[in-house]
């Protein structure tokens, strides 16, 4: 028969640890939390929320990236309109108005990066193409000309990067 020793199992040697706490230190650091709870509390009621929200902003560790709406029309992005035909309607025997004839054109930029060009008749129409379909996108960059127009540089769920004037953007 062969002789076989066993291997001495590791001993674990850490210091033993109380199974409680004493009581006086429980008691002392209840007491203490709610005193603070009690004046967090109050602080926070007569503070300046503009200045809390400043502060909260200043100490977040990431910054949240800006993200904006575009439009999408015909499964393609809104990246610009103007109105063409804006005339009123008057009630000959009145002569109040009683409704208007509408006409926008609107540029759109499809999934391959061309830019065309459409028509839509009738404000409920233009309304609908601006709010109904919308896709939200991180802002990257912000430019500033001249004259105060501002156009941001945004970041499109393709991947792709394009400039759009903030008159643009929903």
């Amino acid at each position: 028969m062969e002789n076989k020793t066993k291997e001495a199992e590791p001993k674990n040697e850490t210091a033993p640890v109380p199974e409680t706490v004493p009581e006086v230190n429980v008691q002392e650091l209840l007491e203490t939390v709610e005193k603070q709870s009690e004046q967090i509390k109050m602080l926070t009621a007569v503070a300046d929320k503009g200045q809390m929200l400043n502060y909260q902003s200043k100490q977040a560790q990431g910054k949240k990236p800006m993200k904006v709406s575009l439009s999408i029309y015909d499964e393609k992005i809104v990246t610009g309109w103007r109105t063409i035909k804006d005339m009123p309607i008057f009630n000959p025997t009145t002569g109040l108005q009683t409704g208007e004839v509408q006409e926008y054109e609107i540029v759109l930029l499809d999934k391959e990066g061309k830019t065309s060009k459409g028509s839509i008749n009738g404000y409920k129409r233009f309304s609908d193409m601006q709010y109904n379909e919308r896709i939200e996108v991180e802002v990257v960059g912000k430019n500033e000309d001249y004259d105060g127009k501002i156009e941001y540089e945004v970041l499109l769920p393709d991947g792709r990067q394009i400039k759009i004037d903030t008159r643009f953007i929903n």
